[in-house]
C-alpha cells in the first residue's frame, strides 16, 4: 500500500471516528447531527490545537461526493408534479420567504460593508432552507398532514431557486463567454442528458429494481449519478447540476423508494464528510471576529423567512399564522447554502468571511431550531392574537380575493395558464436585466415600474368608491402591473447582482428557450398568458349568470364525525385550501362569530362561514361531515 492510499485510509479512520463520537453527543442533547459533524471537523481542522489533524485535501475530495450523492437525493425527490399539485400556496409561500429573506439579508451585508455581489450572495446561500435539518425536525419531533405537506412542497420551490443559481454561477460556462454563454451551455446540457438520459436510465433502473438484487440497482443508481456528474463537469457545468438531473432521470423509473432505501445511506456516510470538511474550514477566532454578523444575518433569517411566510400564506389564502409557522420552520440554511457558498468561490467571488458566515448562522438556527418547531403553534397563535382588528380585516379580504382569483388547474388546455403565468415573469426578468445593464443600474427602470402600479391601485381602489364599472377597469389595469411585479420582483432582485456585465446574449437564449417551449404546446385558439389568466378572476365578478366558477358565500356545519373536531382553524384551512381552493372568513358557535383565526379549536356544531365557488361548495360540505 503507498504511503498516499495509507494516509487516505487514515484520514477517512480519523474523520468517521470523531464524528461518531460527536454525534452520539449531539444526540444525547437532542440537536441536529449536522452540529456534531461540524465539530467534528473543527477538532480535526487545522486550527485547534488537537492531536488528530486529518489532510484537507484528502477530506474535502471525499466529501464532493457527498456533495454529488446529495444533489442526486434532491433531484430524486424533486417531484413537478408534486408542486403542481400542491399549486399557488407552495409557489407564493416560496417566492415570498426566500425573496425577504433575500431582501433583507442583501440589505444587511450592504449594511455590513460588503459589496453588492459578495451581500447577494450571502443572501441567496442563507435563503435556502436545508432539506435534511427540516426532515430531522419532522422525524425527531413530530408533525404531519397538510402543515408537513405544505413545508416540503415550499422547499421544492426553493431546492429549484438553488438550482437556478448553482447553473447561473458556473465557473467555466461565466469565463468562456460570459451569462449568455452559461446559460446556452447549461440549456444544452440538460437538453441533450434529459433527452437522451430519459429514454435509457429510467428502463435500466426499473430493470435492475424488478430483475436484479440490492447491489445491482445500487450500483447502477450510484454510477449513474457520477456519469451523469462527469458529463457536466466535460460539458463545462456544475458536476452537482449533473447529479441533480441523474436524480430527476431515475424519478422518471417510478422505482423512487427502492432507490432511495439503497442510496440514502451512502448519501449519508459521504454526506457526514462534507459537514466534516466544512468544520474543518471554520477557524474558531474567525467566527469569534465574525460574531456580530452572524448573529444579526441569524436574526435576518428568522425574521425574513417568518414574515415572509406569513406575507405568503395570506397571498395564498391561508391564514397568515400558518404562514409564519411555515416560515420559522424553514429557517434553517444548511447544505445547499455550504454548497453555494463553494460553488461562489469558485465562480471568482472573493469573499473569504462568507464560509464562517454561512456556517456560524446555520449553527444558531440548527440550535434554535427544535424551539420554533415545538413552539411554533404557540407563537404564531400569539401572532394572531395581537394582531389589531384591521390588520385580521385586511387578511381576511386579501385571503377570500386571492382564494376567489386563484382556480385549480385541471388536465388539459385548462393547465396551461400556470405555465403562461411563470412565462410572463421570466419575460419581466429577462427584459429587466438588459435594461438595466443598459442603464447601469438595476432600479432605473424598477422605480417607475414600482409607482406606476402604485398609482393604477390607488386609482383602483378610487374607481370602487366612484362607480362599479371604473372598479373593473381601474382593478384590471392596476393588479396587471401589481400581479406582475409580485411575481417576478423577487426574483430579479435575488439573480440580478450575481450576473456579469453584458447579458445580451442572455437575453437573446432566454427569449429562443420561451419561443421554443411555446412552440411545444399545441395550437389552440386565443391562449391566455399569465397575468391575462389571473385578470380574467377579477373580472368574473362583473359578469352576469351563474356559473361553477363563480364565487359565493356559504355557512356550512361541522358534524359531530368529522376528523376536524377538537383540531385548530389551521388545519382546517389548510386541508379546504388543498381540497377545494375554499376560504374560511369566520367561525359561529353559540349564536357568536368568531373571526377566523389559526389557534382557534373548532368543536361539533360549529357553522364555519365559507367563501367558495359554487362546484367547490359541495364537496367541502362533504369534507366538513367526515
Amino acid at each position: 500500500m503507498d504511503s498516499s492510499s495509507h494516509l487516505l485510509i487514515v484520514d477517512l479512520a480519523t474523520v468517521l471516528g470523531v464524528a461518531a463520537l460527536t454525534t452520539l453527543l449531539f444526540r444525547r442533547l437532542r440537536q441536529p447531527a449536522v452540529l456534531g459533524y461540524l465539530l467534528a471537523g473543527l477538532i480535526v481542522g487545522p486550527h485547534v490545537p488537537v492531536p488528530l489533524a486529518a489532510h484537507l485535501q484528502n477530506v474535502q475530495t471525499l466529501a464532493e461526493l457527498g456533495v454529488i450523492l446529495l444533489m442526486f437525493s434532491v433531484g430524486l425527490e424533486f417531484d413537478f408534479r408534486k408542486l403542481a399539485r400542491e399549486g399557488v400556496p407552495a409557489v407564493l409561500l416560496g417566492v415570498a420567504q426566500v425573496g425577504l429573506t433575500t431582501w433583507l439579508g442583501y440589505l444587511a451585508g450592504r449594511g455590513l460593508g460588503w459589496g453588492p455581489r459578495e451581500s447577494a450572495l450571502m443572501a441567496a446561500a442563507l435563503a435556502v432552507s436545508s432539506t435534511m435539518i427540516i426532515a430531522k425536525l419532522f422525524e425527531e419531533h413530530g408533525g404531519k398532514g397538510p402543515f408537513r405537506d405544505l413545508v416540503f412542497s415550499v422547499l421544492v420551490v426553493q431546492d429549484l431557486f438553488a438550482i437556478l443559481l448553482l447553473a447561473g454561477m458556473d465557473t467555466s460556462s461565466a469565463a468562456s463567454g460570459g451569462i449568455g454563454w452559461a446559460l446556452a451551455r447549461v440549456g444544452l446540457f440538460l437538453a441533450g442528458l434529459l433527452g437522451l438520459g430519459g429514454l435509457l436510465l429510467p428502463p435500466l433502473l426499473r430493470w435492475a429494481a424488478d430483475h436484479g438484487r440490492d447491489e445491482t440497482l445500487l450500483v447502477a443508481a450510484v454510477g449513474a449519478c457520477f456519469t451523469c456528474a462527469v458529463l457536466a463537469s466535460k460539458s463545462g457545468c456544475s458536476p452537482a447540476l449533473g447529479a441533480f438531473a441523474a436524480g430527476m432521470l431515475a424519478a422518471g423509473s417510478r422505482r423512487v423508494r427502492p432507490i432511495e432505501r439503497l442510496v440514502i445511506p451512502v448519501r449519508d456516510l459521504f454526506g457526514a464528510i462534507f459537514f466534516v470538511a466544512v468544520g474543518m474550514l471554520m477557524d474558531p477566532r474567525v467566527l469569534a471576529g465574525q460574531a456580530g454578523p452572524i448573529l444579526l444575518l441569524s436574526a435576518v433569517v428568522l425574521l425574513g423567512s417568518a414574515a415572509g411566510g406569513a406575507l405568503g400564506a395570506a397571498a395564498a389564502g391561508i391564514p397568515a399564522p400558518t404562514g409564519l409557522r411555515v416560515g420559522l420552520t424553514l429557517a434553517q440554511p444548511g447544505e445547499l447554502s455550504f454548497v453555494l457558498v463553494g460553488v461562489g468561490a469558485a465562480a471568482g467571488l472573493r469573499f473569504p468571511q462568507a464560509l464562517p458566515v454561512v456556517v456560524g448562522v446555520a449553527f444558531v438556527t440548527a440550535v434554535a431550531g427544535p424551539f420554533f418547531f415545538r413552539r411554533g403553534e404557540a407563537i404564531a397563535r400569539g401572532f394572531d392574537r395581537a394582531l389589531p382588528a384591521p390588520a385580521h380585516r385586511a387578511l381576511a379580504r386579501i385571503q377570500g380575493w386571492t382564494t376567489g382569483l386563484r382556480r385549480r388547474a385541471p388536465r388539459g388546455p385548462r393547465g396551461l395558464p400556470v405555465g403562461y403565468l411563470l412565462l410572463d415573469a421570466v419575460l419581466f426578468n429577462l427584459l429587466a436585466i438588459g435594461a438595466s445593464q443598459v442603464r447601469h443600474h438595476p432600479l432605473v427602470r424598477a422605480q417607475p415600474l414600482a409607482a406606476g402600479g402604485l398609482l393604477m391601485l390607488g386609482l383602483a381602489f378610487l374607481g370602487w368608491a366612484l362607480h362599479r364599472r371604473t372598479a373593473q377597469l381601474a382593478a384590471t389595469a392596476g393588479l396587471r402591473t401589481a400581479l406582475l411585479l409580485a411575481l417576478a420582483a423577487p426574483s430579479f432582485a435575488v439573480v440580478q447582482p450575481l450576473l456579469p456585465r453584458g447579458p445580451a446574449l442572455a437575453l437573446a437564449v432566454g427569449i429562443l428557450v420561451c419561443v421554443g417551449i411555446l412552440g411545444r404546446i399545441p395550437a389552440r385558439p386565443a391562449p391566455r398568458f399569465g397575468i391575462q389568466w389571473l385578470l380574467d378572476g377579477v373580472r368574473q365578478p362583473w359578469r352576469q349568470g351563474p356559473a361553477e366558477t363563480e364565487a359565493s358565500l356559504a355557512t356550512l356545519p361541522l358534524a359531530v364525525g368529522s376528523p376536524f373536531v377538537g383540531r385548530p382553524l389551521a388545519d382546517l384551512q389548510l386541508a379546504l385550501e388543498d381540497a377545494e381552493n375554499t376560504g374560511i372568513l369566520a367561525v359561529q358557535r353559540g349564536g357568536q362569530w368568531f373571526p377566523a383565526q389559526a389557534g382557534f379549536r373548532l368543536q361539533a356544531g360549529d357553522r364555519i362561514a365559507l367563501g367558495a365557488t359554487h362546484g367547490a361548495l359541495g364537496r367541502a360540505e362533504g369534507l366538513l361531515k367526515g
